[in-house]
Parts: C-alpha cells; structure tokens; sequence
C-alpha cells in the first residue's frame, strides 16, 4: 500500500509540473492587455514638466483680446514650431490634393517638400525594375534630407495632419535618439507602421538609414513590390532595431488615424485588423487622419484653423477711431487717384464702378480658390 501511495505521489507531482510548465510557457506568450503598462513615448504629464523645465508660463487668453486687444502674446504653438522643427514629406498622386495640402496644414511645416509618385491602377502590382519601385524613391528621398531638421514626417497628399498636435507629441523626445512613430500594424511577420497614417522619423533614425545605405547596401538592394514603401521602410528600420512604438496617449485613445473620420468614429470588423494596438477613438491630442479629397482638406481647415468661438469679451465691439472724417474720406480717396475734387456725382460713381465687381463678377471670382484666404 505504501508503495502504491508513493508511485501515485510521484506521478501526481510530474503531472503538476508538466501542466505549470505549460502554463508559465502560455503566460509568457500571452500578449499584453490594456490592464498591463505598456511604454509610450507620450504624455502630457511629461510634456508639461517638459514645458516647466523650460521656465514657460501659460495662461489662457480669449479670442477677444487676441484678435482685437493691443496686447501682444507668444502662442504656444509658435513657440513650439521654434523649438520642434518638422520636414513634411507629402508622397503625391493628384495635384489637386497637392495644392490642397499646400493652402492647408502643409503651411505649419517647418519645411515641405512634395515627391511626384506614379500609380498604375490598371495593372496588377508586380515585380518591376527596382529603381521604379516606390520604396527606392522614398529611400533616396530620406538620405537627402538636411541633418538640421529633427523629424522628418511622411504622408500621402490624401492625409490632414495637425502639425500642431505632431510638435505636442515629440516636444519632450530626444530627436537624436531612433524613433519610428505612427499607426502600427503587423503583416507578414513584420510591423510596421501604416503609410495612410503618415509616420515620423526623427534625425537618430535617418542617420541610421543613410549609414546602411551608404556603407553596406543600395535602396535598390532590396526587390520590392512597386507601392509597399511604408511595409519595406519598417523591414529596414526592424534590421536597425528601430521597430514602431505605440503611440496611443496616456487614456489609451489613437493618435495615428489610418482611415477617414467615419470610420475612425465608426469602425467595421475588418478595420484595424492588423493594428498591433487596439484602437480606441479618439485621442484629443490627434494627429493625422485621412481626408480622401482636397476638397475636404479645406472643410476641415477652416473649421479647425479659422473659426473661432467668442464666448466673452469686448474688445471686438469697440468701433475704430476714425482718423480722417466723413468728408475727408471721399478727398482723400480722389487725391491718391490724382483726381480734382470738383467733379460731378456722375463722375465720382463711375471711378468706383471700375474699381468694384458687379454682383455677377464678384460671384463669379468667389467660385475660384485664391480668393479665399485659409491663414
């Protein structure tokens, strides 16, 4: 009996130990969940310290005394775009969207820069001549870039990015140190981040890149797929150890938007798939996000940039001082046209009428872009 007691003892121990080795095997695979940190190179808590560090003070101001008051402020923003310089690298496919970017928030780049791509929508992309592929042009792109500026950002001319937000993101960061920021996904065993959410390099990774490409290897080494650029820079930045990092903000909330607004609010069950961090919408510090069409880069503009919401103040109901009175308005008005005041009334409406558009021609001028001011 004894015996007995002790081969089942002795079994009963081998059957715990196989199964609490499988288990501490499974936990170590198991990916990581939202309860468990993970690192991202954002915070606000750590921008702020960043900012203190600086020896700044905010205060809020309303819209009142910064259009209309006397007073004159350093905005944040402007602050930041002194002290986080970003080259915007725009990859086009429509001049149309290119113009768009251009009048929109390709104007808060530090620099831009707007690269001609070709696609061929007819053909079924195959293995062509290295040196068309798009991967080989970005690649020498980069290795051109100036070593002044500190991040170096990528994206399609269907992209709206918030330069603002961007510089808000990296303020705190190294740019000597090899980052590779955007929207992160896995394929084919690689993670990389997603070209229609734009990613950002900073200074420490494209050295990286131009010393392996100037030392060991050609951009056209590699036989790639003609538009897999973003999947073929992650493959070369991943042989640098320079792999994507989440950047959701601190709540957990994206930041990098690969789609357009409807389906970033309301996503379907094949979008974010392959992301290699859930997606949660929608970070309030966001920072790129599609736009489709030029048309709607304007939209988004004018209702991010240009309109501004007066909740209080009186500055901007204050009339203005007349320097000149109402009967000097009209001899002033003639002497800079080197016209005699004694002229008849006749005479006097036909100078404005050659100098202001009829209802039709004014509606007409209106319906062409430079007419409009996006500043």
């Amino acid at each position: 009996m004894f015996r007995f007691v002790t081969k089942s003892s002795f079994i009963t121990g081998v059957l715990i130990g196989v199964f609490l080795a499988v288990l501490v095997k499974v936990s170590n695979r198991r990916p990581k969940t939202d309860s468990e940190p993970i690192p991202r190179p954002f915070d606000i808590l750590q921008y702020n310290t960043w900012f203190k560090d600086k020896k700044l003070i905010r205060r809020q101001i309303s819209f009142d005394s910064l259009r209309y008051g006397s007073d004159k402020y350093v905005l944040e923003s402007s602050y930041l775009q002194t002290q986080v310089n970003v080259y915007c690298l725009v990859l086009v496919k429509s001049t149309k969207n290119a113009n768009a970017v251009k009048q929109t928030w390709g104007k808060h780049c530090n620099k831009i820069q707007l690269l001609n791509i070709t696609s061929d929508k007819m053909k079924i992309p195959i293995k062509r001549d290295k040196n068309d592929s798009l991967w080989v042009l970005l690649c020498k792109t980069l290795k051109a870039v100036p070593d002044d500026f500190q991040w170096i950002l990528t994206v399609y001319d269907y992209t709206f990015v918030l330069v603002e937000n961007l510089r808000l993101f990296l303020a705190s960061l190294n740019p000597d140190n090899k980052y590779y920021l955007g929207h992160p996904v896995r394929f084919w065993s690689t993670i990389y981040n997603m070209g229609q959410a734009g990613y950002v390099l900073s200074r420490g990774s494209i050295r990286a890149l131009k010393q392996k490409f100037n030392e060991t290897e050609s951009c056209s080494k590699t036989l790639t797929y003609r538009n897999q650029e973003d999947y073929y820079l992650g493959q070369n930045l991943a042989s640098l150890n320079i792999t994507p990092l989440d950047t959701r903000d601190k709540e957990g909330l994206s930041t990098f938007h690969p789609y357009n607004l409807y389906h970033v609010f309301f996503p379907g069950e094949d979008y974010y798939k392959f992301s290699v961090y859930p997606h949660k919408c929608c970070s309030r510090y966001s920072i790129a996000f599609q736009a489709i069409e030029g048309d709607k880069m304007y939209t988004y503009y004018y209702l991010l940039y240009t309109v501004q919401l007066f909740r209080d103040g009186h500055f901007g109901n204050k009339l203005p001082s007349k320097q000149f009175t109402d009967d000097e308005v009209w001899k002033q008005f003639l002497k800079e046209r080197n016209v005699s005041e004694n002229i008849t009334s006749e005479q006097y409406y036909k100078i404005w009428e050659n100098l202001v558009d009829d209802p039709t021609s004014f509606a007409k001028h209106m319906k062409h872009e430079d007419y409009f001011d996006y500043a």
